[in-house]
């Protein structure tokens, strides 16, 4: 069983951007909606939710942090790594 770490995600110009359930060690490089456990900043869990190929912005900076993707037949946000820091 994956041992599961709750880690909180920002944007490079520090806003705190979701509470997400990671699972396995290593960089997070993608965040399935279903795992994200709070979203302070109303980007990850929208509704409707976000399409396919959709661009999540930053509302702070505009930054583009994440694309919409479909990873082993579950929507998921695949992160700009230039874009989110995580402590």
């Amino acid at each position: 069983m994956v041992k599961r770490r709750s880690i909180e995600v920002y944007c490079q110009c520090g806003l705190l951007l979701a509470r997400y359930s990671k699972g396995g060690k290593g960089r997070l490089v993608k965040m399935f909606f279903e795992r994200i456990l709070v979203d302070e900043s109303g980007v990850f869990l929208v509704q409707p939710p976000p399409a396919l190929h959709d661009e999540l912005c930053c509302p702070s900076c505009l930054k583009r942090i994440a694309t919409v993707q479909v990873i082993r037949g579950k929507f998921a946000a695949k992160l700009n790594q230039g874009a989110i820091v995580q402590p």
